[in-house]
């Protein structure tokens, strides 16, 4: 018989997984991106490129940090918590993205291009992730209320 707080203790288990996983083939991808700014554009498109792989990984990375968080507290409160951060990420996302564009140095097709190469590798990480684990989606032996 598994209590709420059990899944929330193996969804919070699963969030730091794909956290990990995410974050190591990111990186990977990041890396080829920068190596491609840089010898593309030079040393300024390799540094914006850094940039944006650098905020994907902080921006996707800091939601299942939260997710992970509010998971081991209060299961029940997933998917708000999930709505809430997505809105707030992408909202960020693009406000820092306007922002970089404006500084001079800063390669903007280089940044833009690392930030959605990023974002997609990131996301399809996290997807193949959430695929291969074995996630409760329904709580054993709670009556609904």
């Amino acid at each position: 018989m598994s209590t709420s707080t059990d899944a929330g203790v193996q969804a919070a288990q699963a969030f730091g997984i794909l956290l990990r996983r995410a974050s190591l083939v990111t990186g990977i991808a990041a890396v080829v991106c920068v190596a491609v700014a840089w010898v593309w554009k030079g040393p300024s498109a390799g540094f914006s490129s850094l940039i944006g792989a650098a905020i994907v990984i902080a921006f996707f990375g800091a939601r299942l940090v939260v997710m992970r968080k509010v998971t081991e507290k209060n299961p029940h409160m997933i998917m708000l918590t999930a709505m809430v951060v997505y809105s707030v990420k992408i909202v960020l996302l693009g406000v820092v993205m306007l922002l970089l564009i404006r500084v001079d140095g800063i390669s903007g097709p280089a940044l833009g291009f690392t930030v959605i190469l990023t974002a997609v590798v990131w996301l399809a990480a996290e997807l193949r992730g959430f695929m291969t684990m074995r996630i409760p989606v329904f709580m054993g032996g709670e009556q609904p209320k």
